[in-house]
Order: structure tokens, then sequence, then C-alpha cells
């Protein structure tokens, strides 16, 4: 029998009002003893006015009962006098916090009746109790208003440059390293946008900063280093259950992210080359964390593929150059008469610096191209080096971090955009070297 049966059973009534023991009313009824216990106490708060929406856990909560488990839970029998529109203070009254759960579709159910109420002149009035069962599930990070993202991305607008540079070439180096867009630590896809929006409009300024010094800014290299995207298995234990987006909204986004900077940067300079890394995130076909399709096979190529697509089609980016590598491990080009390599890193093994050594020489013999300038990526840190032949630097990142990294080793690193002028005034070809 429900509370509802019993608490209208006649007989059930008169024995709990009565002197019958808990145990014996409910071998009676065929009941738990504590579930007597229970019905008593509302029986006693209706007899003395106080409604038995909270008559079972007083006067400050709801009755009823919730449970709650890794993937949500529910709620049963939690009795109100008013129909529930907004679960909020459901959810608060049972000491769970709102913006953490949202009542699964489909899953609510109701009753009603009406019961018999003491009032003070010693009559008694009628009153609608409501009763009400549903499931809860976790908002998890998945959850995430993709579509108010890109909205919120295509309402940005930075300001226009207006200050005509003077004095020496050079190319400003943006470092688009390792965004890993849908990974769910830490703050998760939407602190990563925000930061790396920030860094767009942090490098816009610090481009106008450099130009009313007399610096010359003539072009602008957009280097997607690599691993703009988590993507979803295949990369480590859990990645699937962590990330917030799936491989389709990461791609999405990262595009998105990747054209917002290219249309707020690009019109500020006569030259701007997008060049693209592939790496490790970016292989799409895994299987036991081995890629099983060829090098090409990569979300980089894919996402600079789709912008050129895009950004052909506008007269104020049709001064864009793109270098999009097929398989390539390695993107070179030449900006302000430097010659810059790029790697995203995740080949580098063994010893680093013979590592760049051998792969100098490789491209002097290959391509005929000897690298003034390194920039790498994947390792998230920002370090600054001089090898004498060659200067090297690798870019830090915007991602929210990994906890499993900084369980295991205690580093984290500090979040931001590598950037720097590339230009032959010095003959470590950088200048200006700063994380925004």
């Amino acid at each position: 029998m429900t509370n509802e049966e019993l608490l209208a059973n006649a007989g059930f009534v008169a024995d709990c009002n009565g002197d019958t023991g808990k145990k014996a009313i409910g071998e009676k009824y065929g009941i738990h003893p504590s579930r007597v216990q229970r019905l008593r106490k509302r029986l006693l708060a209706a007899a003395e006015g106080m409604p038995l929406a909270v008559a079972s856990a007083g006067k400050d909560l709801l009755s009823g009962k919730a449970e709650e488990n890794a993937e949500g839970g529910s709620f049963t029998d939690v009795q109100t006098l008013e129909p529930i529109t907004d679960w909020t203070e459901v959810f608060k009254r049972f000491r769970l916090d709102p913006a953490s759960f949202t009542i699964a579709d489909d899953t609510v159910r109701m009753s009603t009746w009406q019961q018999s109420k003491a009032l003070e002149n010693g009559e008694r009035d009628v009153v609608n109790l409501y009763s009400y069962s549903a499931r809860f599930v976790r908002i998890r990070a998945a959850d995430i208003d993709v579509a108010a993202i890109v909205k919120s991305l295509r309402s940005w607008k930075p300001a226009a440059a207006t200050h005509k540079p003077i004095g020496a070439p050079v190319t400003m180096f943006l470092g688009w390293a390792d965004w890993q867009i849908g990974k769910g630590e830490g703050d998760k896809t939407e602190g990563t946008k925000q930061r790396i929006l920030d860094s767009f409009e942090a490098s816009e300024k610090r481009i106008r900063q450099l130009r009313k010094q007399g610096v010359n800014i003539e072009g602008i290299l957009f280097a997607n280093m690599g691993d703009h995207t988590e993507a979803v298995t295949g990369h480590y234990t859990s990645q699937t259950y962590s990330v917030d987006l799936n491989q389709r909204d990461q791609l999405n986004l990262a595009i998105e992210l990747n054209l917002t900077g290219i249309k707020a940067l690009a019109p500020l300079v006569e030259k701007a080359t997008y060049a693209a890394c592939l790496c490790n995130h970016g292989q799409w076909q895994r299987l036991a964390g081995k890629q099983i399709t060829d090098d090409a096979d990569n979300s980089t190529g894919f996402i600079a593929d789709i912008l050129k697509t895009v950004c052909d089609l506008h007269p104020a980016l049709e001064h864009l150059e793109w270098i999009i590598p097929r398989d390539e491990m390695i993107t070179t080009g030449t900006f302000s008469g430097v010659n810059v390599a790029m790697a995203h890193g995740h080949k580098i093994s063994g010893n680093e610096d013979a590592w760049l050594a051998k792969q100098s020489m490789w491209l002097q013999n290959t391509r005929d191209f000897k690298p003034e300038l390194w920039a790498t990526a994947h390792r998230h840190t920002a370090i600054n080096q001089d090898f004498g032949l060659y200067h090297r630097v690798q870019c830090a990142t915007n991602d929210p971090g990994s906890k499993s990294f900084t369980d295991g080793t205690g580093k984290f690193s500090t979040q931001g955009t590598s950037t720097f002028l590339i230009g032959t005034s010095t003959k470590r070809r950088i200048t200006h070297y700063e994380v925004l």
C-alpha cells in the first residue's frame, strides 16, 4: 500500500493514534516499523495543523527522499502544498547543488490528494497536497552550449588599427599551441575559449603598442602549432569520459576560434601567413593508443583546409598565405628574411638538442632550407633557448591543464600565448619575446 492509502485507512490511523507499537502495526500491515514511525509523525503533524508536506522532516524541509549516485539520482515521494514548477528549491532542501543537476526528461510523476487540516477555531478544512517522483542527472561539461559559444565568437569584434608603423620590417609570431578544445579538466572548454579570446585582444594591443614605438610589423605568422582539439579516444585512459565536447563540436569550435583570430588580426598587416603543424591529438584514427591511418589523416590539416576555403572567399582576407602540410611533420617558411622551422614536437625522441640538430641537417640537405629559428609546442611550457646556430622557442598553451600530469610530477605550466618578432636585426632572429 502507498503512504496515501495507509493514511486513508481508518484502521491504520486508529492503530497509529493508539498505544499499539510500531512493530506490531508494521507486521499487521506488512510494512517496516520505521515507515510506521514516519507516518505517525505525519498524522501527529496534521492533527496540530502542520502541513503533511513538511511533517516528516521538520518545518524547514520537504518530506520525501533523495538518492544520489555517480550519474545523478532520484526524488521519491516529495510532498508539497503547491505544484512544482521550478526544482531549484527541491535540490537545495536536499543539500544538492541545483547548478550541478537537471531533471531528466519525461521522468516526473505526480499525484495529488486532499487532506483534512485542523483550523485554529477547532473546525477542519481540506487542503490539496501533491507528491512528486523524478529522476535527475548530473550536468556534465559535455552539455556545454556550443551554439551559444559560437554566437558569442561571431559577435566579438576588436578595435581596428589606426597607426602606420615605421622602421625595419619584422613579422609578429603568434603561437596558437595546444588549445586542446574539448578538454574537460580545470575550467574546461569555456575557460580555454575565454583565454584564447583574451589573447587575440592582447595580441592586437601588443601590435599597436610596438608600432607606436617605431617597430615596422609588416606581417603576422599565425602559427597553428597543433593539438587545437583534444580528440575523444586513444590518447590516454578515461579520455572519452573526461572530454566535454565530442569530436564534431571540438572541430567546429576550433575552426571558429581560429577564424575569429584571423579576422581580428590579419587586416592589421599587409602580409599574413597561416602555417599549420601536424600533431598527436589531431590523429583521428587511433586504436589501442596507436595511429592506424597515415600522417595526413590529421585534424590540423583539416582545420587549415577549411579555414583556407572560407578565407579565400573574403576580400579582406585575400592577402593571407597558407602553409598547410600534407604528411610533413616539420613546417617551414621564410618570414621577414628569416628561415623558420616549426614542429608540434610529439616526434621528438631522446635528446631534444640532438633531435633539433639532426632535423636541421636533414632540412638543409633535402629541402635546401637552413633553419635560423625553431618553434615547437607539445610540452605546454614556455621555453626560450639559444642554440647558437639557431634559436628555439617552445610555445605555451591556453588549455585548462592536466590533473594527471600535475598529480604525477607536481609540475604545471602558466597559461598564455607565446609571441615574438621575427627579423634579421639580431643574430637571434627574434626580439620582443612575450607570453600574452
